[in-house]
């Protein structure tokens, strides 16, 4: 399982302050650092930043497209969120032509799976017949439980389309993606150490029994996050 971080996209963080927290991300193993919508951010990085482990990514919607090019960034994910089949389609073929790694996040795939399957189906299968090398299924209303998510997930990974898994659910959110992992997700979205006014925390690498109804459940690939509480709290 691959970490995929969102943490540099919340508003709020300097540009200085950015560079440091990716350099410490790509510390801890993450896969992808996704640096959020700093335009400046993404220009002092191509002078100053090498990443050992890490992805740099740049996200936005295809309306972004422009931008995430100018990024200049090795991957880019591309947020589908309501796009139809041919701009989902075209969108990634650019990005794709432009020699970026993509990564489509369908953003409320899950609630659109519970209205038409078949559709929701088909926004995977379009993205990566464009040429997409993982589809992130967004969890992004928050309305199911964990084993839900494990179900769904596993019935579109019989699709062979390399999945992914990100949600918006504090509560249940790590549940959430172990499910999902153990159903076949290979990269796992998250804020791995949160922004408030600086990198102060990680999020728990295990599952506890509030969430699950069970004992908590480790997750080894997440465990050394918990030194990020320690590694990325002085950033200033």
């Amino acid at each position: 399982m691959k970490l995929y971080d969102i943490s540099l996209r919340r508003a709020g963080l300097s540009t200085t302050d950015r560079l440091v927290a990716a350099r410490r991300l790509d510390a801890l193993g993450v896969a992808f650092v996704d640096g959020g919508r700093s335009a400046r951010f993404y220009h002092r990085a191509a002078l100053e930043l090498r990443l050992r482990a890490a992805t740099l990514i740049a996200s936005g919607g295809a309306e972004d497209l422009a931008a995430l090019l100018a990024a200049e960034t090795p991957a880019v994910a591309m947020v589908v969120q309501g796009h139809g089949f041919s701009v989902v389609r075209e969108a990634v073929r650019q990005l794709v032509r432009a020699e970026r790694r993509v990564i489509v996040e369908a953003r409320d795939f899950f609630d659109g799976w519970l209205i038409d399957p078949e559709h929701a189906l088909e926004v995977v299968l379009t993205a990566a017949e464009a040429g997409a090398e993982t589809v992130l299924l967004h969890d992004t209303a928050g309305k199911l439980w964990p084993d839900q998510i494990g179900e769904i997930v596993e019935n579109v990974a019989e699709t062979g389309v390399p999945l992914g898994f990100g949600c918006h659910d504090d509560g249940g959110s790590q549940a959430k993606r172990l499910f999902a992992a153990d159903a076949g997700a290979g990269l796992v979205q998250g804020s791995y150490a949160v922004v408030r006014g600086g990198l102060d925390r990680a999020d728990s690498p295990s599952v506890h029994s509030a969430e699950t109804g069970i004992a908590p459940v480790p997750c080894p690939r997440l465990e050394q996050t918990v030194s990020a509480h320690k590694a990325i709290g002085g950033v200033r």
